[in-house]
């Protein structure tokens, strides 16, 4: 007993020495990248995707205590995902009369869905946390070198805000999805047992879909910087005189050749620290990401046949198809974040490559146009693109997706037409009086 007493007080003084000092790193104001992304990261140490000891630096210093916190942490996630599964799958489901309500509740879906896809999540996500870690360590780096470019970031505190009011909106139209299950009552889903564990699933799909956006977006941030400080250097708009005159414009090389050449070759190396950081972010978030696009298509393919054997038929379970629907397009709302953030990436890194073209055309500098036409090939050969391995992350993959999911669905319901549907059986049954 009096063991336990002594087990109780050291985990409460850890846990009130942890959420004292998360407090004060949240409340203060945000100086670097590491403090606008704090928000997010006690999100995730919440759900579990991130170790409770988590520092900023580069190189992990943790001790073995530190490591024992982590791992029960871990298992403790483990515990309670598997625990509201097993009350989960106790619950009877009926799967009668729609065929992509029968899809959806299948045992095979529900065991990926429920168990296997957010365990994967939160393996992965913990495991590659000191590469995560990493990333924001490198960004942190490319702010202080953007500083001797004489370009500083000063916005740390409306980053914060952005992704704290980004992150509250997507759990709370995760919760509003949630609560469709709700409505749907014995149908397809065992109603109020299970909304607390779909809710739990959900939320580690939240996370490391914002995390990833967030990440991204805090990438993209500084590329737009880094385009803004080689315009600070070197003219971009040109007459026959080499500078820019036209009305309400004005831009003009304030600093001579070698202030030029050395601000270039700075450049240069941030755009390929740069680049280091998507590949980074490549290796820690591409099998996660893949699997949130795969179950979108799956998803919309499913629940597009659902949606349209419910306007034809209009039977008793026309609502299931609407609310099924309703989650094809809350799934679609991540990956349209996705690609949309993925495609901004690869428009600002392009962005470099115009800026360094026009300044080729207006410099009169040999010495400088040749360092030009040298980091012209570091863009061409090394630019940044959001890729899995499998697919970039751009708008084509939208237009692939949606080709891909009429094709399926012409399929499905040339399979559905060719059997009598439950209305026409209905009405050829004899009438016995």
């Amino acid at each position: 007993m009096n063991n336990l007493i002594i087990v109780n007080c050291v985990s409460m003084k850890i846990s009130s020495s942890f959420l004292a000092s998360v407090s004060n790193k949240m409340l203060r104001q945000a100086v670097d990248i590491h403090d606008s992304f704090r928000p997010l990261e006690v999100f995730l140490k919440v759900l579990g995707m991130l170790p409770l000891i988590w520092t900023d630096s580069s190189v992990a210093t943790v001790c073995l205590k530190h490591r024992l916190i982590n791992w029960i942490q871990l298992f403790f996630n483990y515990f309670l995902i598997m625990l509201l599964a097993i009350v989960m799958f106790k619950q009877s489901i009926q799967t009668k009369g729609d065929i992509a309500v029968k899809i959806i509740a299948s045992p095979a879906i529900r065991l990926f869905a429920a168990i296997i896809l957010p365990l994967l999540f939160i393996t992965l996500n913990f495991a590659m946390s000191n590469f995560i870690k990493r990333i924001f360590w490198k960004l942190n780096k490319v702010d202080q070198q953007l500083r001797t470019l004489s370009f500083q970031i000063e916005n740390y505190q409306q980053h914060r805000f952005q992704i704290v009011s980004f992150s509250l909106c997507c759990v709370g139209f995760t919760i509003l999805t949630t609560c469709t299950k709700l409505i749907a009552g014995k149908s397809a889903y065992a109603p109020y047992v299970t909304w607390l564990y779909v809710l739990r699933v959900l939320f580690t799909l939240v996370a490391i879909s914002i995390q990833f956006i967030a990440t991204l977006w805090l990438l993209v941030q500084r590329i737009k910087h880094l385009n803004r400080s080689f315009r600070m250097y070197f003219p971009v708009n040109s007459t026959p005189n080499g500078f820019s005159t036209s009305p309400g414009y004005l831009e003009m090389v304030v600093c001579n050749e070698k202030e030029q050449l050395v601000a270039l070759r700075q450049i240069k190396v941030l755009h390929d620290k740069l680049n280091d950081v998507v590949e980074l972010v490549n290796y820690c978030f591409a099998v996660q990401i893949t699997f949130c696009v795969g179950l979108c298509f799956v998803i919309g393919v499913v629940c597009s046949f659902g949606l349209f054997k419910t306007l034809l038929y209009w039977d008793e379970l026309y609502y299931m198809g609407l609310l099924n629907f309703v989650w094809y397009l809350y799934y679609l709302f991540f990956v349209l974040f996705f690609i949309a953030i993925g495609s901004k990436v690869t428009r600002e890194g392009k962005q470099m490559g115009i800026l360094v073209h026009k300044a080729i055309n207006c410099s009169t500098s040999s010495v400088v146009i040749n360092e030009l036409n040298i980091f012209s090939q570091q863009l061409l050969h090394r630019s940044p693109v959001i890729t899995c391995g499998l697919f970039v992350y751009d708008w084509t993959l939208l237009y692939t997706m949606i080709g891909a999911t009429a094709t399926y669905l012409i399929i499905l319901i040339q399979f559905d037409v060719s059997f009598p549907s439950p209305t026409s059986l209905n009405d050829t049954v004899p009438y016995k009086g």
